[in-house]
């Protein structure tokens, strides 16, 4: 088989479950099988273009013109159906304004159009962000942070694009509640986690219920996680560990919490709510051990505590910014 008719099989077989996602109904069998076949890296890839060109087709369907497209896509999809295969493919494949899809599948091309727009939302540096979704659930958007989600009567998808966020999520067995960050997706029913970008995934805590996660670009790269465990999925051996989930989740409620942490690692927090960082000039004090809860954003108290306690030189810099060295040697 040639790599470009397998390209098509996969282009074909993600059309096939991006429609089946999008029906009213999906049993918990077509998660499960969607999961097995997503996590073949093509597959995922496949799916992830149509998903990205259904979001940037924004408003193509109110076209007056859309409904007759949509018939005549459902109609070559009807006659390129295999021979023997049955069921109703119409069925399968929503079409027209009020269905929200229209698929065109032929010349070896797949073209999506949506008339549902993702909603984004975002905050600024140093800003916390309340959103309540249009199902009930509830996120918490972290400083320079964004998500964008997009909600069908098959799933709710919420895309992590930069920064942290706390979920908790209402319960609805039939429509679950998926978290993208990176390559990383995180699916629950009914629960509260954190989800924070890391490298080219992310770094998943549970607070309350069950999630699991797991790697699109890995077919063995997945875990299960309980209350008060975590999984960073960009390490280099991901793997679940127990946490202080009071301390890991504080920056909820403005604070910051460090326990044992290495100042270089404390500070690189605390900038993230500063559009004046803190600048480390003196490797010395990187790996110096700090621990301590702190106001998000409250600079000038983290660098007195470490100034008090470390006996560290702060200087302001012309722009305002400090600049944090080790003491001078005597």
């Amino acid at each position: 088989m040639t790599i470009e008719a397998e390209a098509e099989i996969r282009r074909t077989e993600a059309a096939e479950w991006f429609s089946k996602l999008n029906q009213r109904q999906v049993t918990t069998a077509d998660i499960k099988e969607f999961s097995d076949w997503r996590r073949d890296p093509e597959n995922a890839r496949a799916f992830s273009r149509l998903e990205a060109m259904w979001e940037a087709a924004g408003t193509l369907a109110e076209s007056p013109a859309m409904a007759g497209l949509a018939d005549e896509a459902l109609g070559r999809a009807e006659r390129a159906r295999p021979r023997g295969r049955t069921g109703d493919t119409r069925r399968l494949i929503p079409l027209g304004i009020a269905g929200a899809l229209a698929l065109a599948i032929g010349g070896g091309s797949l073209t999506w159009w949506s008339v549902q727009r993702p909603h984004a939302y975002d905050t600024a540096i140093g800003e916390q962000r309340t959103v309540r979704l249009e199902d009930g659930s509830r996120v918490v958007l972290d400083t320079d942070s964004r998500i964008t989600v997009r909600f069908t009567d098959a799933r709710r998808l919420v895309t992590l694009t930069s920064g942290r966020a706390m979920f908790e999520v209402e319960g609805d067995a039939g429509r679950p509640f998926l978290v993208q960050a990176g390559d990383t997706e995180v699916t629950a029913v009914g629960t509260r986690f954190d989800v924070r970008r890391s490298g080219s995934g992310a770094r998943v805590v549970l607070v309350e219920g069950r999630v699991d996660v797991h790697k699109s670009s890995s077919t063995d790269a997945q875990w299960t996680l309980a209350p008060g465990q975590e999984v960073t999925t960009s390490a280099s051996t991901p793997r679940v560990v127990a946490v202080n989930v009071p301390a890991e989740t504080s920056w909820t409620v403005g604070r910051l919490t460090f326990e044992n942490t290495p100042i270089a690692a404390a500070v690189a927090e605390v900038n993230r709510y500063s559009s004046k960082p803190i600048e480390l000039r003196d490797q010395r004090i990187s790996s110096i051990r700090v621990s301590g809860v702190f106001n998000a954003g409250d600079v000038d108290g983290f660098v007195a505590a470490l100034r008090d306690l470390y006996h560290l030189e702060a200087v302001t810099s012309a722009d305002g910014h400090v600049i944090l060295s080790a003491p001078a040697r005597k």
